[in-house]
């Protein structure tokens, strides 16, 4: 386990230093001037001489190695720099955030693994009748449909038409049913076919005979021995499709101003905001290899073999 522990932690300082140079040169080649969209944005007219301060205020007018130098610096010593919008320190900007994308990252999740459970299982039941075939076609629609298409389809019907739930914003729960359900019906579906596959290719294994042959009841087999063994690739499906909303569901939270990390950073990026920028890559890769470990974890627990010793 320390072995394990310790070689998740290199991967953390890895494909952290990585993601954030990409990201350090990425942002400095491309188009945009952040100092420009500074001035505008706080109604100052953009002259050459204002440009030029602001520019070496910011320390733009400095060597890409100095920039980059200066800002590895500040993220070990946790100062990752103020926004150049806010002015606000950004690591306290992020954090800000986390918890609406959390909220949303978990009821999508809770919608995720109820439609992935109950389509997965009961058309593993039942594999011949209706609810089989309308397994499919949820199926086929939840991988067909855009997420984009889903939320506006949801917003018009349950909003606009019915007027039973609010179309964006946090506040109480009914904010959070739309957001969440476009979040995770899609990858609901489809990982329910997948569960089901996974179960019908075990039912005729030797261990489930073996289990009737000594009486026990189908549910007890079902929960406790073909489930256990099924979900061990959905997990990895599901932490997975976790961290990316962890990371911020950009196009729901967009769709839904929801105030999380998904919409803080589409409008650093419109803003050209570097120091926003560089700091969510950190924070999101961090969320994602945390969850990763976590999803590891898990599978030791559930499968024995998988566990690691010393």
């Amino acid at each position: 386990m320390i072995r394990f522990c310790l070689e998740r932690a290199f991967q953390l300082i890895f494909i952290v230093f990585c993601l954030s140079t990409l990201t350090f040169i990425l942002l400095r080649i491309s188009p945009g001037d952040p100092a420009y969209i500074m001035l505008t944005t706080h109604g100052v007219p953009a002259s050459q001489e204002a440009l030029e301060s602001l520019r070496e205020e910011l320390g733009l007018t400095d060597s890409l190695l100095s920039q980059y130098g200066q800002w590895l610096k500040s993220v070990v010593t946790w100062q990752w720099g103020n926004s150049y919008i806010s002015e606000e320190p950004v690591l306290e900007e992020l954090v800000k955030r986390l918890p609406a994308t959390i909220e949303l990252a978990t009821a999508g999740l809770v919608v995720m693994t109820s439609i992935t459970l109950l389509i997965g299982i009961s058309t593993a039941v039942w594999p011949n009748g209706w609810l089989n075939r309308f397994g499919k076609f949820l199926a086929l629609l939840g991988s067909a449909v855009p997420t984009f298409w889903l939320g506006f389809l949801l917003i018009y019907f349950f909003s606009v038409q019915y007027g039973f739930l609010p179309t964006t914003g946090r506040g109480n729960w009914q904010h959070l049913v739309l957001p969440a359900l476009t979040l995770g019906m899609g990858m609901g579906t489809v990982y329910a076919r997948i569960l089901r596959t996974n179960m019908l290719q075990l039912i005729n294994q030797n261990f489930v005979k073996a289990a009737k042959a000594r009486g026990f009841s189908t549910s007890r087999i079902l929960l406790f021995q073909l489930l256990q063994h099924a979900l061990l690739p959905i997990i990895t499906m599901l932490g997975t499709s976790f961290a990316f909303m962890l990371g911020g569901s950009i196009i729901v939270e967009t769709i839904f101003s929801w105030p999380g990390l998904g919409r803080y950073i589409i409008q650093a990026i419109m803003q050209r905001d570097y120091p926003v920028i560089q700091g969510y890559v950190i924070f999101a890769s961090f969320l994602f290899i945390l969850i990763h470990f976590l999803v590891d974890l898990i599978y030791g627990w559930l499968d024995p073999r998988l566990r690691m010793t010393d």
